[in-house]
């Protein structure tokens, strides 16, 4: 029976495609189902990241039953900023069936090239912090929250259709205890750096709860600076990165957030979250009739935090201020009864963030592959 594609239409569709993962992946122990009112809140066009990108949805139907899906977005900002016109696929789920994804990836490349863009990259569902890139190595363990869990044949689909490796993405992780249960030290290098720094005006605080929107406007103005110059990262507007954050930051622990200002004006900042995907693992994807009970449950049980952003200004790159943060941010992670570390995804040519994370103990368990392909040629000539 042959392949029909279809672009989605209607919400029912819609709900038909993110079913898809949990049959597909149900037997993996370590596949953990994203929360579907996260994952709606995300493709929301009223979120603010949509006022200057566009979602498509399209899945693949072998006779009544639906095989594959995958996504086409368009990303303006990246564009302006990048000079390029590249489209992104993302959503990416799909049977054991190379001819279902020959006919999801002819049909998006299709779209994406009648509408100006000149290659095809990803996997990345929509923003570049969440769900970026296909997991090729490290299938022996869960996720990460804001990344994805994928099989080894996933790989072998996209390869075939001639995508190639554009950069890969880190995920990092360390003990906080040894095997014996004894406090773990931060290397010694790191702490004699965050005992050095001497900035006149420097205040190192926690996220303030009574000031969050505050606090929140010094990160961003942080992360546009930092990361100006990091690859492939577009910074993200204030309203795209409060309503990312805020919705974490309401169940994270403030000593974890920590920010530095000097004289008032924002220098630093670190955002560590406890690993969600401990809880929403319990979930199993749905919050109705008892996920939530399970979550709630499941939330007092986690012993994982991640690592999520760290941010310097360029100013006080010099200074170690990053290591007293993550003096600040690990002191607290002990304090709040955490055993376990984890930073990701980290691009892997961000070489400051990786000496950072790297400085700290870390090392790699997982490894993400964002692909491309051009589309200068019709998918017959492929």
């Amino acid at each position: 029976m042959s392949i029909a594609i279809e672009e989605v239409r209607s919400r029912a569709e819609l709900t038909d495609i993110l079913d898809l993962p949990l049959r597909l992946h149900a037997a993996d122990p370590c596949y953990v189902a994203p929360l579907r009112p996260l994952v709606l809140r995300r493709i929301d066009p009223a979120n603010p990241f949509f006022r200057d990108a566009s979602l498509r949805f399209f899945r693949a139907r072998r006779g009544r039953e639906t095989v594959g899906s995958v996504s086409l977005l368009l990303d303006g900002r990246h564009d302006r900023q990048s000079g390029e016109r590249a489209a992104f696929f993302g959503f990416f789920e799909c049977e054991r069936d190379p001819e279902a994804a020959r006919a999801l990836f002819a049909a998006v490349s299709e779209r994406a090239r009648a509408l100006g863009a000149t290659s095809l990259r990803g996997p990345r569902n929509v923003t570049r912090v969440e769900d970026v890139g296909l997991l090729v190595e490290g299938y022996g363990s869960r996720p990460p929250m804001l990344a994805g869990h994928h099989p080894p044949y996933y790989r072998e689909l996209i390869e075939a259709e001639g995508f190639s490796k554009r950069y890969d993405m880190l995920a990092y992780e360390t003990p906080l205890f040894d095997l014996e249960g004894r406090r773990r030290e931060l290397p010694e290098a790191l702490r004699r750096k965050a005992a050095s720094v001497r900035i006149p005006g420097l205040e190192v605080r926690r996220l303030s709860a009574l000031h969050v929107s505050r606090d929140m406007e010094i990160a961003h103005a942080v992360f546009t600076e930092a990361y100006r110059g990091v690859p492939e990262v577009v910074p993200m507007s204030r309203a795209e990165f409060v309503n990312l954050g805020r919705a974490f930051v309401a169940l994270a622990d403030p000593r974890l957030l920590q920010i530095a200002t000097v004289r008032g004006e924002p220098a630093a900042f670190a955002a560590c979250l406890p690993e969600l995907n401990e809880a929403f693992a319990a979930a199993r994807g749905r919050l109705l009739p008892l996920g939530w009970a399970r979550v709630l449950g499941a939330l007092r049980r986690v012993r994982t935090a991640s690592f999520k952003l760290i941010g310097v200004a360029p100013a006080y790159r010099s200074t170690g201020l990053y290591a007293l943060l993550v003096q600040r941010v690990v002191d607290g992670l002990r304090a709040a009864g955490y055993a376990r570390l984890e930073a990701s995804l980290i691009h892997e040519d961000n070489a400051p963030m990786r000496r950072i994370v790297e400085s700290a103990g870390c090392v790699p368990y997982r490894r993400y592959r964002v692909y491309e392909r051009p589309l200068g040629r019709r998918e017959q000539e492929i």
